[in-house]
C-alpha cells in the first residue's frame, strides 16, 4: 500500500543519513545556564537518535527563546535537531527530529495545524512518556488511565492522513500504531522492542 511504501522509503533514507559522517561541532555555551547544565542536556539529548546522527545534530533545549524559537545549546550541521528529556514526564523521552518534525513542533506549540509536505522522521531510542495516545493536548492522563509509556521507537510524519485500516491506533497492540489519530497531529509510531512491559 501507498503508506507502506512511503514507510519503507523514509526508513531506508533515515539509514542513509545515519551512515553519513560530519566534522565534529562545537559545544557553545548558552545565556542563563551554567556549563554543567547545558552539558546534561546535550548528552540527554545526544541518546535519542544514532550517533552518527546525533553527533552533529544541532541540540535543542525545550523552552523557546525571546525570538520565538527554541533556544540552541550546540549548534550541528547535518539538518538533524536533539532534544533532552522532559522533566515533566515520567519517562525518560529526549527526541531527534529532522525538519519536517521540527517544523511540526513549531505549529503544534502555536496551536497550529503543520502542514507536511514531505515526509519526516523522528528517532526516541529511550523510549517516550505521553498523557494519552487520543487527545494530543492533555497534559496529564484522564482520570483511571496511565501514561502511555513507550519503548524506543521511530515516529513518521506522512503528507496523507494514516489509513486505520492499515495501522490500529491501539499503542498496546503490537507493531507500528497510529498517535493521536484523526487529529491533525496524528504520527505513526513504531516500537523498537516489545511493548508488553510497558503497559504498567
Amino acid at each position: 500500500m501507498l503508506q507502506q511504501r512511503v514507510l519503507c522509503v523514509a526508513l531506508l533514507l533515515g539509514l542513509a543519513v545515519g551512515a553519513i559522517a560530519f566534522g565534529r561541532v562545537g559545544v557553545a555555551t548558552v545565556a542563563g545556564q551554567d556549563d554543567a547544565d547545558a552539558a546534561a542536556k546535550i548528552e540527554s539529548a545526544m541518546s535519542a537518535g544514532p550517533s552518527d546522527i546525533s553527533a552533529e545534530a544541532t541540540i535543542m533545549d525545550n523552552a523557546f527563546g525571546d525570538d520565538g524559537t527554541f533556544i540552541v545549546l550546540r549548534e550541528g550541521n547535518n539538518g538533524w535537531f536533539c532534544f533532552p528529556d522532559i522533566p515533566q514526564s515520567p519517562g525518560n523521552d529526549p527526541a531527534c527530529y529532522d525538519q519536517t518534525w521540527l517544523d511540526w513542533n513549531y505549529s503544534f506549540f502555536a496551536g497550529e495545524e503543520p502542514n507536511v509536505t514531505v515526509v519526516g522522521l523522528a528517532y526516541m531510542l529511550q523510549g517516550g512518556s505521553d498523557p494519552s495516545n487520543t487527545d494530543p493536548l492533555a497534559t496529564e492522563p484522564a482520570e483511571g488511565e496511565d501514561w502511555v509509556n513507550s519503548p524506543p521507537h521511530i515516529m513518521v510524519l506522512v503528507p496523507s492522513e494514516l489509513d486505520p485500516a492499515v495501522y490500529s491506533s491501539d499503542h498496546d497492540a503490537g507493531g507500528a500504531w497510529i498517535m493521536w489519530a484523526g487529529t491533525p497531529y496524528e504520527h505513526l509510531m513504531m516500537a523498537m522492542e516489545d511493548m508488553e512491559h510497558h503497559g504498567d
